[in-house]
Parts: C-alpha cells; structure tokens; sequence
C-alpha cells in the first residue's frame, strides 16, 4: 500500500473515533445536566443523620461504627465524578440507583433500579424528571431522621 492511501486511512479512522468519542461526550453531558438536581438535592441532605434502625439493617455488625450520615449511604457515582448523571445508594438488602440515560432517539429516560441481593433487580422508568425526583425524595425520607 502506498503512502498516500495509508495516511487517508489513518485520518479516516482517526475522524471516525473522534466522531464517536464526541458523541459519547456529548450524550454523557446531556445526561448530567438532566441529572444535576438529583445530585444537588443528594449533596443538599448528605450531611443529615440517618435513622439508626436502618444503620442495624444494613450493617448490623458494625453499625456504629460507620457513618451516620446521609453521605455514608453513597456507594459509588454513576458516570463521571466531575460531572456524574446518577448514584447508587446502599439500602437494606442491596442497594438503590437513581441514573438518567438517553434512548437511540435523544429522549432521556430517568431511571430507577433496586437491586436487593440474591433477587431479580425491580427497574422503573419515569418520563418525566420530577416524579423521579419525587421517587428518590420518598426514598431518601425513609432514611434520615426528620
């Protein structure tokens, strides 16, 4: 193959996987603008006290000794830390993943997942972001002390 045909090839797949990087970029910051007052109402409650009989059932050895906060229930962020578009939250059982993704036609789907051990894991789809919002608030209060 000569030189030239090679350096065609090399910028075409270049152009390619640069298309396909940007539009994953793209998609990931779509998703966490969508996302951003889910995070913001979970950095707004993480410093409260979580009930204690909860702290019992999820860590019934060493309750006490973990954090009693809000924070604390937090197992990892879905996405990108910087910028992420859900979380996943350890609840009796399993645990509880609140995370916004987009279908192949650009329309978000807000999405609930419980994941209780041993178990098929329950999925919800909201259409709208305020009655997932409305979910994850009903959820939270189970938790904390109010």
């Amino acid at each position: 193959m000569n030189q030239t045909l090679q350096k065609l090839r090399q910028i075409t797949q270049g152009d390619a996987a640069n298309g396909e990087d940007s539009a994953i970029r793209k998609c990931q910051a779509a998703c966490a603008e969508l996302a951003a007052p889910l995070i913001q109402a979970f950095h707004d409650l993480e410093n409260e006290f979580v009930k204690i009989d909860m702290l019992k059932k999820l860590w019934p050895d060493d309750y006490d000794q973990r954090n009693d906060r809000v924070s604390g229930l937090l197992i990892a962020w879905i996405g990108s830390q910087a910028k992420p578009h859900g979380l996943r939250l350890a609840v009796p059982y399993g645990s509880l993943t609140f995370e916004v993704a987009l279908r192949q036609d650009g329309s978000p789907v807000f999405l609930c997942v419980r994941d209780i051990h041993s178990q098929r894991p329950a999925i919800m789809e909201f259409n709208s972001r305020d009655e997932w919002l409305e979910f994850f608030f009903k959820s939270i209060a189970e938790f904390i002390e109010l």
